[in-house]
């Protein structure tokens, strides 16, 4: 039986596609714990206590177990799961034919967005927000591991848990910020300082 730590350190030696976890645990709880996960899989949460469901949806939980699990409900949410997780892999697929652009699914549309006109992503709860040079940013409820695993890495780069940026179309850095506006930056979080002080150093001319 694993605690929260545990549990985490199995996850970065073993990598898994759906998780269902107990919201109440040693250490961390789960709710906790998906927080910390930096490339977390698609959970299940699990437990007693009703009160938790909104804060599951808030960490971008497929579904809301509340025990005793009842079989059909088990059921349900495993085939939501299985859905999600094929269409995931299916984007993947389907993106890799090509290194110029995408297209996503937003509401009813689906939407070509070139590579080079992307300014940074966003993980926005269950939604990912792809904020362009020009235009409204937009959103999709893909998770923003699959579509890091599809862009250019000669162009792009994770900074935060929740941030990808275009290394293109970045202009001023000043504190371990990178700044598009007086309103508009993003922190580069310490998980990500190193390779992002590497890819200044790389560029740096003096």
């Amino acid at each position: 039986m694993y605690n929260a730590l545990g549990v985490s350190d199995f996850l970065k030696e073993h990598p898994v596609d759906l998780l269902f976890l107990d919201i109440h645990m040693a250490d961390l709880n789960g709710l906790e714990l998906a927080k910390t996960l930096e490339h977390p899989p698609r959970i299940i949460f699990t437990t007693a206590y009703s009160e938790y469901a909104i804060e599951g949806y808030k960490v971008n939980a497929i579904d809301y177990l509340l025990k005793p699990i009842e079989y059909v409900d088990f059921l349900m949410a495993s085939n939501k799961a299985s859905e999600t997780i094929t269409k995931e892999r299916q984007f993947v697929t389907e993106v890799k034919k090509n290194d110029e652009f995408l297209f996503i699914k937003s509401g009813q549309q689906h939407i070509r967005i070139n590579f080079k006109d992307i300014k940074y992503i966003e993980a926005q709860k269950e939604y990912v927000s792809i904020n362009l040079m020009n235009g409204e940013p937009v959103k999709t409820l893909l998770r923003l591991k699959n579509i890091e695993d599809v862009l250019p890495k000669e162009h792009f780069m994770r900074i935060h848990r929740s941030f990808i940026v275009n290394l293109n179309h970045i202009v001023t850095v000043e504190r371990n910020r990178i700044i598009y506006s007086r309103k508009e930056f993003i922190v580069v979080s310490d998980t990500y300082q190193d390779a992002f002080k590497t890819f200044l150093n790389n560029n740096f001319f003096s």
